[in-house]
């Protein structure tokens, strides 16, 4: 008999997690399990890549299902919410909702970590995957909230081995429950995707006399895009002329607007939004760069090296298990002027960038996909035996 796994998120919105999700829904091993996904709300642009065979199960709907009319909109937005309320206080709806039963519930982000817990399902086997660093943008008392509800699940998988040690290190707690699981790439997703044409691509990078960076990521604190505007406004007026171009949205996009309308680098420094696509970008710029105060373990990173770009990074969370230092990438601690020192040295020393290339081209991805899913499936697999 296959085991039931069913994946809890809140939504499948453009993001790192969704794209883990999504790699193991089809890396699962069919002959063992039958994967589905509930989604609190039935929205996101990494929707239709979920695959085929995954029952997808949402509890309420998207904005694409509501009206355009604003004062009906805000009325089926309160309503919304009741329901989601309703789901948390009587969990027992969802058995109505699902007619089925898992053997294995996995919270695929630490916010759906309650929902785990209160889970009607008292049989199934509990799982948390948890993917950030709480050390930054959380207090002790809700890190040790998180903690204790860690401890109620049957395993918690890390995204890397250093988000388990800076998590267990911040709270002075032991998981002992816990492992690390490292995400995987979709290498060819990724390759395809970025042969397609993207119809203002040509427009954005026209001029090629200009040395592109390139940044994938929401447009949040956690991504130093802020400190990123200073530095390249510093390089700038050095005579050091480029553009950089971030794909993402998110609560600082006003913020920033205002710091680069500031600096009047508008012309240079390009917020290009969220895109459902952002491969070609990436193919068509001359470097990625990542300027983040934390990270777990970027997907986006794993991507880039797929499409053979050389890398600068900060080096936060678990961004050294995946890049090694002056070999396929430049790593540098997050400081303003290591930034930009790097940035230099990308510009001016094409052998360097050459040497991290063709250091890239030697990383196996398929290898090292295969290791980790065989991981996953073996895990899960001693979950239900135990």
């Amino acid at each position: 008999m296959k085991k039931k796994i069913m994946f809890r998120i809140r939504s499948m919105q453009m993001g790192g997690v969704p794209k883990v999700l999504i790699d193991v829904l089809k890396n699962l091993d069919r002959e063992r399990f039958e994967p589905s996904v509930l989604l609190q709300i039935n929205q996101g642009e990494l929707l239709d890549d979920i695959p085929d065979d995954v029952k997808v199960t949402a509890l309420a709907k998207g904005r694409h299902e509501m009206s355009f009319i604003k004062p009906i909109l805000f009325i089926q937005l309160v309503m919304r919410n009741v329901k989601i309320q309703m789901y948390k206080i009587f969990p027992s709806l969802i058995k109505k909702k699902l007619f089925e039963t898992p053997d294995i519930e996995i919270a695929i982000t630490h916010s759906s970590l309650p929902d785990l817990l209160r889970s009607p399902f008292k049989n199934s086997k509990k799982v948390n995957w948890f993917h950030t660093d709480i050390s930054w943008h959380h207090t002790k008392e809700y890190g040790e909230k998180i903690a204790r509800m860690m401890k109620k699940c049957d395993l918690t998988i890390f995204g890397s081995l250093h988000t388990r040690l800076t998590f267990e290190k911040f709270l002075d707690v032991k998981i002992y429950n816990g492992i690390h699981i490292h995400n995987t790439f979709d290498e060819k997703n990724v390759l395809e995707k970025s042969l397609l044409e993207i119809p203002d691509l040509k427009y954005r990078f026209v001029d090629r006399s200009r040395k592109i960076f390139v940044s994938v990521g929401r447009l949040e604190y956690q991504k130093g895009y802020d400190i990123l505007i200073e530095v390249h406004k510093e390089l700038l007026d050095e005579g050091f002329d480029h553009i950089i171009a971030v794909i993402g949205d998110g609560s600082e996009n006003i913020n920033l607007k205002n710091k680069i309308k500031f600096f009047r680098i508008e012309e240079s420094f390009l917020l290009l939004g969220n895109q459902n696509n952002p491969y070609p970008y990436i193919k068509n710029a001359d470097y990625y760069i990542q300027s983040s105060r934390y990270e777990s373990y970027p997907i986006v990173l794993g991507e880039t090296l797929i499409l053979n770009k050389p890398i600068i990074s900060t080096n936060v969370g678990g961004i050294s298990e995946l890049l090694s230092h002056g070999k396929t990438a430049y790593l540098v601690n997050f400081d303003k002027d290591e930034l930009k020192s790097a940035m230099k040295k990308f510009m001016q020393n094409p052998e360097l960038v050459e040497e991290i290339k063709n250091e890239q081209k030697k990383i196996n991805i398929n290898d090292y996909n295969t290791g980790i899913y065989s991981k996953i499936n073996r895990v899960l697999s001693e979950l239900i035996i135990f």
